[in-house]
């Protein structure tokens, strides 16, 4: 399940949002359609917000290796000195 959380957006990110949604809207009005600026509105509305977004880690496919004696964390150590 997605994460949101209000107000906790950073800076840089939002500087990047920003500069995603003046494309989108240049690129709506070069295309001459129009109504395509309005896909900028959610991107407008998560940006002024300051809505984070965190994606679920893939935790469950780790613990289901490591029941099977598969064990990653020593594969990588001997892989990574």
């Amino acid at each position: 399940m997605l994460g949101y959380k209000m107000f906790s957006l950073s800076f840089d990110k939002l500087i990047l949002r920003y500069y995603l949604l003046m494309a989108v809207v240049i690129a709506a009005f070069f295309a001459e359609v129009p109504l395509f600026a309005l896909l900028a509105l959610p991107i407008f509305l998560t940006s002024i917000l300051g809505l984070s977004i965190t994606f679920p880690k893939a935790t469950t496919v780790v613990e289901d290796r490591k029941s099977k004696g598969l064990v990653l964390e020593s594969i990588y150590k001997s892989v990574a000195s």
